[in-house]
């Protein structure tokens, strides 16, 4: 009489072991690309909400305080690629220490002149600071408000459409005589953090700063109309760089919806950032 036999063979048992750890690598795999996507994803639209912000908050500036008359701001001066950070210390190169920051502009209040933004900015004597202090002999320059600083979340990176960090700076300003919120480019970056450093700055330097680009005429040192491409590339989360989006400023945007999401499409041809 034959006995049956129960059980599995270890051929099954091998099997089912091999699909089973397939399965859950897929799993696993697939949970970490979702998660590497979501924080991408994060980093795009933070990137965005913070130059909508800045549109925001020229649209509504904030009094200089301590009761000055004289002065009124104008807008914000963003710089992208500084050597120094706030505190002083030189930017190291590296890829995870990009950072980006954010300065008043301030002018004159009372507006006599006539012209373009530009050349109003000029005559109400533009600059990023109000005026010179002495403090026991030392100089000390008096900011319109606080400097504002802002690095890419989830260790993405901006860059150009030639896939380099971006560098250079970007003037969100009103007319100062009809109010209408301009946006000026300017291709290379602007030497701001690198006079602050010291408490004993320029500030003659540091006053003429903004009015010296405002003035120039050099495609590369001053302020221009133009489109922006910002190429976000997901540096810090491992996901191929291929798949970077381009948060576009329009040329002159007026206020946040100046700032646009290109979405990825079949053909990228709106895209200036795909390769």
């Amino acid at each position: 009489m034959k006995h049956k036999q129960f059980g599995f063979t270890l051929i099954e048992v091998a099997l089912f072991l091999a699909v089973t750890g397939a399965l859950f690598v897929a799993i696993i795999i697939g949970t970490q690309n979702a998660i590497w996507q979501q924080k991408y994803n994060d980093s795009v639209q933070n990137f965005a909400d913070f130059l909508r912000n800045v549109y925001a908050e020229v649209s509504n500036p904030q009094g200089l305080g301590m009761g000055r008359t004289d002065k009124a701001i104008y807008g914000k001066l963003i710089t992208f690629g500084q050597e120094y950070n706030l505190n002083g210390g030189t930017v190291t190169g590296d890829k995870k220490d990009q950072e980006f920051f954010v300065y008043d502009v301030v002018g004159d209040a009372e507006v006599t002149a006539t012209g373009s933004v530009k050349e109003l900015l000029s005559k109400i004597n533009a600059s990023l600071v109000v005026e010179e202090k002495q403090d026991n002999g030392i100089i000390k320059v008096d900011y319109a408000g606080f400097v504002e600083s802002y690095s890419p979340t989830w260790g993405a990176l901006i860059e150009n459409t030639e896939n380099e960090l971006f560098k250079g700076a970007i003037l969100v300003v009103r007319h100062p005589r009809s109010g209408v919120v301009n946006t000026l480019v300017r291709k290379s970056p602007m030497r701001v953090n690198e006079i602050m450093k010291n408490s004993t700055t320029d500030y003659t330097m540091m006053k003429n700063l903004l009015k010296n680009a405002l003035d120039s005429e050099d495609p590369n040192l001053g302020f221009f109309v133009e489109q922006v491409d910002f190429c976000l590339n997901p540096y810090g989360a491992g996901i191929d760089s291929g798949l970077k989006r381009d948060i576009r400023l329009i040329s002159n945007a007026r206020n946040a919806s100046g700032v646009e999401i290109i979405d990825l499409v079949s053909d990228n041809s709106k895209n200036a950032c795909a390769k």
